[in-house]
């Protein structure tokens, strides 16, 4: 014990260095993460050529092109969240018009347009000359999760957790007995 408490002392302004800068990092990849998150929620504009094209869907709205496959099936059998009336000369300048609403969160805007989602896609529909927005949510946000957690001692306990979004929870069992709890939230996702 008196050679841990000496190494300690011996090495604090290095391991405080090391913390310091280790909060630093975790610091910078959860603004990158805010900014960037932020960045992919805004409306994007569509036309209707890139949403049959799983492809272009997935390069306009940054996501995968399986992902890109399952929200044109959904497009398809979904009704667009909204509907919302506005003058412009031309389907373009009305989804235009319409972006621009839901980035600035117009109160002329219905509400379920302007919730919070993983992304919002604008479409110009020319087959029924209108503008649709649509809400899509990709993350699963409810998780049930069961484990073990080996600690050095060598026990093993059984361990069952919980999340909702970034934020994770643990229970650790030994058999029936109940032996603590962890508390963990995610702060950079790629």
């Amino acid at each position: 014990m008196d050679t841990i408490i000496q190494l300690l002392r011996r090495y604090a302004p290095v391991i405080t260095v090391a913390l310091f800068m280790l909060l630093v990092v975790v610091a910078g990849l959860f603004a990158y993460n805010v900014m960037h998150t932020k960045k992919l929620q805004e409306p994007v504009l569509l036309n209707q050529a890139i949403t049959k094209n799983p492809v272009k869907l997935g390069e306009a709205l940054n996501v995968t092109p399986k992902v890109a496959k399952e929200i044109i099936a959904y497009r398809e059998t979904a009704q667009p969240v909204a509907t919302y009336y506005t003058k412009a000369p031309t389907l373009h300048d009305a989804a235009v018009v319409t972006k621009n609403a839901i980035k600035e969160k117009s109160p002329s805007v219905p509400k379920e347009a302007i919730e919070k989602s993983d992304r919002t896609a604008i479409v110009e529909n020319t087959d029924e000359n209108k503008v649709d927005v649509y809400k899509i949510n990709l993350n699963k946000v409810h998780r049930i999760m069961g484990g073990v957690t080996v600690m050095e001692t060598g026990k093993v306990y059984e361990t069952i957790g919980y999340q909702a979004g970034d934020f994770q929870s643990l229970a650790h069992f030994e058999g029936k007995h109940f032996k603590g709890a962890s508390a963990l939230y995610t702060f950079a996702k790629w």
